[in-house]
């Protein structure tokens, strides 16, 4: 008997597709695959400059702590040259202020004492009658003493005017310096908050030197030297010279459990020597297409879910190298 040579052809093309579901159906729980990437980063400044300086060209490797741009920002000068003045003129205002202070209070100082030399002199004035009136008795009385108690009494009330005067003027002494160490306060907490805005200044000026965040090459630079940059518009991107996280694919077939955080081993396809440990940072419950080389058939479509592994700075990946990704059982 014949036997049909489309039938063979379509028994054979049967088993092969089935070969396949059984494979992908069969593909291990703990074991997936994915691809190094790196991630890079594109600095800005939130602020319009002028690009006095670009250190570097596209293409360029550089080191973390390399200077990449020299910006420059007139109104910071501005600013300054405002706080400054204002500074200046605080310092004056004070200066002013208890200068007025120490005059009123050397006004008041010379009233109280004249006020003081009178009472003084009244005080003597009715000490020298009291007494000569005693002398004036006795010549006239034999010995006899005059009767002076109104004087004495004037007397006492002068001294009492004395007290009264000298402890105004410890008063008033102290009110005055009062005044100055308020001034002073005043002006101090007034000059504080100026520097502190010379402060944010400053460190607003130091944003104005572009430094590597991190070790790696200048994909892009978007600005010229002499430009006018406004505020947040893209200057250049950096990317790693080494992967820095590893994009993984679950089969939708597949249901693993894991939970964010998780260590999973990795290590290269290529290179099984090569291999560390990282954690898994995120899931993504879209299921987007297989990359061709993560497909164990690349003629056929598939389709899986995302996962997001971070890298350490110091691992021996190649950038767009295929990692095997082992889950903890």
């Amino acid at each position: 008997m014949k036997i049909n040579l489309l039938y063979i052809m379509w028994f054979s093309a049967l088993v092969g597709f089935l070969m396949i579901a059984k494979n992908l159906k069969n593909q291990s729980a703990q074991q997936l695959f994915g691809i190094a990437e790196t991630e890079g980063q594109t600095l800005k400044i939130e602020a319009a400059v002028y690009v006095q300086k670009n250190k570097v060209a596209t293409g360029m490797q550089v080191r973390k702590g390399d200077t990449l741009l020299i910006l420059y920002r007139s109104d910071l000068d501005k600013r300054t040259t405002d706080k400054l003045t204002e500074l200046k003129q605080l310092s004056v205002e004070r200066d002013a202020n208890n200068i007025a202070v120490d005059k009123d209070s050397e006004v008041f100082a010379l009233k109280q004492a004249a006020r003081l030399s009178d009472l003084g002199a009244q005080i003597r004035l009715l000490e020298n009658e009291i007494k000569l009136q005693n002398n004036l008795k006795q010549a006239i009385s034999e010995g006899k003493i005059s009767d002076n108690t109104l004087k004495q009494q004037e007397i006492n009330e002068l001294n009492e005017a004395i007290k009264q005067t000298q402890k105004q003027t410890e008063q008033q002494k102290q009110v005055f310096d009062s005044q100055r160490i308020s001034n002073n306060n005043i002006s101090a907490t007034k000059a504080q908050q100026v520097q502190n805005e010379l402060g944010y200044i400053g460190k607003e000026r130091l944003k104005l030197v572009l430094f590597a965040p991190f070790d790696g090459f200048v994909e892009q630079v978007f600005v010229t030297e002499n430009e006018i940059v406004p505020s947040y518009k893209d200057l250049m991107k950096l990317n790693p010279k080494v992967p820095n996280k590893i994009i993984g694919f679950i089969h939708e077939s597949l249901n693993i459990p894991y939970r964010l955080g998780d260590t999973v081993l990795l290590s290269s396809t290529v290179r099984p020597n090569i291999s560390l440990r990282a954690q898994l940072i995120g899931a993504s419950p879209k299921l987007v297409e297989l990359p061709f080389r993560l497909r164990k058939f690349t003629e056929i479509k598939a389709w899986g879910r995302e996962i997001y592994i971070n890298l350490p700075s110091n691992n021996e990946f190649f950038i767009g190298e295929k990692i095997s990704i082992q889950l903890k059982r």
